[in-house]
């Protein structure tokens, strides 16, 4: 008898595996441009600082200097936000990863259990086609013997 036969289930696990390794780069695209958003934040930051070192050594006004500390104040809340949403991301990546990693190994289990059931069915033809022969060989030794 012709085992079930593991193609479309196999087929399945692909567009499984497809579809966890496309939404794993697109985790890992949006992660990137959370790592960019966050070093631009951190420059600005350190140009801030910056400035304002420049602007405590030429000398300026009261209000001057309490704007920059303003605008540090503001730029660094937008660093702990954008530091924040990048580990957020980074676990979405990993779970992501570990989703990729599941639909791998089922397929590769779909991918061995049709390779057993093949190599069994093969061996049960053998096993019948090794009956008919000797059922053929002992028809023809009477045939012989008559």
């Amino acid at each position: 008898m012709k085992p079930f036969a593991l193609h479309a289930v196999l087929k399945y696990r692909h567009q499984l595996e497809d579809a966890a390794q496309k939404r794993l780069f697109q985790a890992l695209e949006v992660e990137a441009k959370l790592q960019e958003a966050l070093l631009r934040v951190e420059e600005e930051l350190a140009e801030l600082y910056t400035g304002l070192q420049r602007e405590n050594e030429q000398g300026t006004t009261v209000d001057r200097l309490v704007l920059f500390d303003h605008r540090i104040d503001l730029v660094k809340e937008q660093v702990v936000q954008r530091a924040a949403e990048l580990e957020k991301q980074r676990l979405q990546v990993a779970k992501k990863r570990q989703q990729l990693v599941k639909a791998s190994k089922d397929r590769k289990i779909i991918e061995k259990l049709e390779e057993q059931q093949n190599a069994a069915y093969k061996k049960y033809l053998e096993k019948k086609e090794a009956g008919m022969l000797d059922e053929i060989a002992v028809l023809s030794h009477e045939r012989k013997r008559r």
